[in-house]
C-alpha cells in the first residue's frame, strides 16, 4: 500500500518542451506507482507568448488534454491522479490566453509561475546580464504581483522565488521580502496557495530553496494554509524526489497539513 502523504504535484511529461522523451504520462504513472506515491499531478508548461523565438516553449493543448484524459483510464486504483497545468504568468494578453485555455477543459490543479518577461526567459542573458541584482529582483517579483492582481484562476504560485537560481549571489532579504509579503497577502486574500518545489534540493541549492524556510514561515504567519509539494521532475528518475524534505519544511513552519487538489478544490491531508 502506498504512503498516504507522499504526493508529487509538479511533474512535466514529454509534452513539455524541456522534458526527456521517456517521460510520457503512462511512464510517469508507472514510475510514481512503483515508488509507492499516494498521488501525482502532471503539470506541463503552458507559456503563451514565449519571448525567445530560438527556444520555443510550445504546448499542443489539444494533444495534452487528450493525453490527460487517456491517462485517467490507466490508473486502475494504483495512484491518485490530477490533471494539472503550469501556466506561465505575464501580465496582459498572455493571461487572457490562459483564461481561455482553462475554460475549455476540466483541470484538477493549476500552478501559476513566472518563467519569462516580455523580453526574455528569466534565466536568459537578456534578462540577467548588465543589470543590477536590484533591477532583476524587482522586475521578477513585479511580474508575479501584477499578474495575480489581474488573474485569479490558479490554485498555487509555483517556485515563488526561483529567480534566486539564476542570479549571481542571493539578494538580501530586505530587497525581496517586501515584494514576497505583498504577493502572499494578495494570494491569501484570494484563497490561493504556494508550492514547495523540491527541485532546489536536487540541484544542491538548499540555500536557494523554493521557497526558503523564512518565506514559508512568512506565508504561515500571514494566515496562509494551502501548500502543495512537487518535484518539478522532467525525467523519470526525478519523480517523487525530496518530497519528505518538503514535508519537513511544512512541519517546521507549523503547517500540519499537505494540500492536494481535485476538480480545483483543495483537500487537506494531515502529516
Amino acid at each position: 500500500m502506498y504512503n498516504n502523504t507522499l504526493y508529487d504535484q509538479h511533474i512535466h511529461s514529454t509534452l513539455s518542451y524541456d522534458s526527456v522523451q521517456e517521460n510520457t504520462i503512462p511512464n510517469i504513472i508507472d514510475t510514481a506507482a512503483g515508488l509507492g506515491l499516494a498521488g501525482i499531478a502532471v503539470t506541463d508548461h503552458f507559456d503563451p507568448l514565449w519571448p525567445d523565438e530560438d527556444d520555443l516553449s510550445y504546448l499542443d493543448i489539444a494533444a495534452y488534454e487528450r493525453a490527460l484524459t487517456e491517462a485517467e483510464q490507466l490508473i486502475n486504483g494504483r495512484i491518485r491522479f490530477a490533471k494539472g497545468i503550469e501556466l506561465g504568468f505575464i501580465p496582459g494578453e498572455a493571461l487572457e490566453i490562459c483564461e481561455k485555455t482553462l475554460s475549455s477543459y476540466p483541470y484538477d490543479f493549476v500552478i501559476g509561475s513566472v518563467h519569462y518577461s516580455q523580453a526574455a526567459p528569466i534565466e536568459h542573458p537578456l534578462f540577467l546580464e548588465g543589470r543590477s541584482l536590484k533591477d532583476i529582483v524587482e522586475e521578477y517579483y513585479t511580474l508575479i504581483l501584477d499578474s495575480i492582481k489581474d488573474f485569479t484562476n490558479y490554485d498555487v504560485l509555483g517556485h515563488i522565488n526561483c529567480i534566486d537560481r539564476y542570479t549571481e549571489g542571493l539578494p538580501a532579504p530586505d530587497l525581496f521580502m517586501p515584494y514576497v509579503e505583498e504577493i502572499m497577502r494578495v494570494a491569501i486574500s484570494d484563497g490561493k496557495g504556494i508550492e514547495i518545489n523540491t527541485s532546489a534540493f536536487r540541484y544542491g541549492l538548499a540555500d536557494r530553496g523554493t521557497p526558503t524556510q523564512p518565506i514559508l514561515d512568512l506565508y504561515k504567519e500571514l494566515g496562509g494554509e494551502i501548500v502543495t509539494i512537487g518535484s518539478d521532475a522532467h525525467q523519470p528518475e526525478h519523480i517523487g524526489t525530496f518530497i519528505k524534505e518538503g514535508e519537513e519544511m511544512l512541519l517546521a513552519s507549523g503547517i500540519r497539513y499537505l494540500t492536494v487538489f481535485s476538480e480545483r478544490r483543495p483537500e487537506f491531508i494531515r502529516l
